[in-house]
């Protein structure tokens, strides 16, 4: 039954890290159902929402995403250009491989700031603002490498997430003293794992699958396989 964890545990960081990024912004993929299908390059929905005033792009919002596609469409010419005169080995060595690490670090900020094991979800009757704040989580970036350079060329996104969910107008240079004063006044609450980073994600990507509905809110349904989480 461990082997299968850790199969089914590659296969969820392998959608997440590798195609998750692409499949959210061609698909929407993760988005909710609430804005149907969606696409990032074209401001329309894909398939009827079933709440249209949910739509992602609305107004002249639409506009501007087809204002953006001119710049993505220039940047795609010029690496088709750079691949036809140099070839595409060097383009996926200087562009390609780069554009993959960054990509699985972004999803992977995103997830390991809003999931985990205990973290429950709520429905639309029960979410609020302050409970979506309260359940978003700081971890140990600081702890990748020894001189805390990872942090630090980040702003500290990972490690002081928090109190970017309570007030999201903090600018970056003031968020750990905002995070400073979330600890001190707050301690009860504020979620904070040290767990390191790779064995954090290890155990999300084991125990964050489905979930099942306990009184007011929805929770991972990990019962009976703690152990191997």
């Amino acid at each position: 039954r461990k082997r299968e964890f850790s199969f089914f545990a590659s296969i969820q960081a392998f959608l997440h890290l590798l195609v998750g990024w692409p499949g959210y912004l061609l698909l929407g993929a993760t988005g909710g159902p609430d804005r149907g299908m969606t696409n990032h390059y074209y401001p329309n929905p894909l398939t009827e929402p079933p709440r249209p005033n949910k739509e992602l792009f609305p107004g002249n919002w639409k506009e501007k995403v087809y204002q953006s596609d001119i710049g993505i469409a220039t940047v795609v010419g010029s690496l088709l250009t750079w691949g036809a005169c140099r070839g595409f080995g060097e383009v996926m060595a200087l562009y390609g491989g780069p554009y993959l690490v960054i990509n699985a670090w972004l999803v992977l900020y995103t997830w390991l700031q809003h999931t985990d094991t205990d973290v429950p979800h709520f429905n639309d009757d029960d979410h609020t603002f302050v409970r979506g704040a309260l359940h978003t989580i700081d971890r140990p970036y600081d702890k990748l490498d020894p001189w805390g350079a990872i942090d630090f060329l980040h702003h500290k996104i990972g490690s002081t997430h928090v109190a970017h969910h309570y007030d999201s107008g903090i600018p970056h240079y003031k968020a750990q003293v905002a995070t400073d004063a979330i600890k001190e006044n707050f301690p009860e609450i504020y979620l904070y794992d040290p767990t390191p980073i790779p064995q954090a994600l290890w155990r999300v990507c084991k125990g964050c699958v489905a979930v099942e509905k306990r009184g007011d809110k929805y929770v991972w349904k990990n019962n009976g396989v703690e152990d191997l989480l």
